[in-house]
């Protein structure tokens, strides 16, 4: 069982092994080892993974814990799918479970610790992080590839490499600020002017957000959101099938 603590703790005993585990913490457990120790409010997200998909792995070696960085992208993963999961049709399902399974192999396998950050298995978790980073600092001025690249402690080519199939590193940064920026105008409960919002979501003025948004969306933002309100007040039969669709898009 791999676990993603969201919130709240565990401490005790797993096996009688100590550990303790805390918001953020990813926890690496056989499903056969006796746990004893007390859970306060916590709040997890907890992936199966049947042991002969890791064969060769030395698994009984592997402490309960990962280190900094491998929890780290451990973590951003198991939250990127558990975000996905709404979205995911079923039969994506067995890519999705190949996917995990392989980038546990490559976490796990200690011949390639020297290299942590290199390797396309990883791929998905780093793309995780990222977005992660990305959408927590859509509002600095700085939010460029060398601070992205310093956050992830990647070197800029394989942070360029990772973004190439993305159209580039600033490219997905203003996609991101452009969908923050639509999710918001969609909000029945968002008062904000489209000014204030070019400013929280970092563009250099309105007439920037306006042009970009009209370029990806094919609509100026305020008509935008008057077509949602309009939606929200009207309602009608497929609502719910249009979300769905609209998401899946997106």
């Amino acid at each position: 069982m791999v676990q993603l603590y969201r919130f709240g703790r565990f401490q005790g005993t797993v096996g009688g092994k100590p550990v303790s585990a805390s918001r953020g913490t990813v926890t690496f457990i056989g499903r056969r080892h006796l746990l004893d120790g007390m859970i306060d409010r916590a709040d997890a997200i907890g992936i199966a993974v049947p042991c002969d998909h890791l064969q060769g792995l030395p698994l009984e070696a592997h402490g309960l814990l990962f280190d900094g960085a491998r929890n780290r992208l451990l973590a951003a993963r198991i939250l990127d799918i558990y975000q996905r999961l709404p979205t995911t049709r079923a039969t994506e399902a067995s890519a999705v479970a190949d996917e995990f399974v392989a980038f546990l192999h490559r976490l796990l396998d200690n011949s390639k610790a020297s290299d942590l950050l290199d390797g396309r298995e990883l791929d998905s978790g780093l793309m995780a992080l990222a977005r992660m980073i990305v959408q927590a600092n859509l509002s600095r001025p700085d939010l460029s590839s060398e601070f992205i690249a310093g956050q992830m402690l990647l070197s800029r080519s394989t942070l360029y490499r990772l973004f190439e199939p993305e159209g580039g590193v600033m490219h997905f940064v203003q996609t991101e600020r452009l969908k923050a920026v639509r999710d918001a105008l969609a909000d029945p409960m968002e008062t904000r002017t489209l000014g204030r919002l070019a400013e929280i979501f970092g563009f250099s003025s309105l007439s920037q957000l306006s042009r970009s948004f009209r370029n990806r969306y094919g609509a100026p933002p305020q008509a935008w959101r008057g077509a949602c309100r309009l939606a929200q007040r009207t309602g009608g039969q497929g609502t719910v099938q249009h979300v769905w669709n609209w998401l899946r898009e997106t």
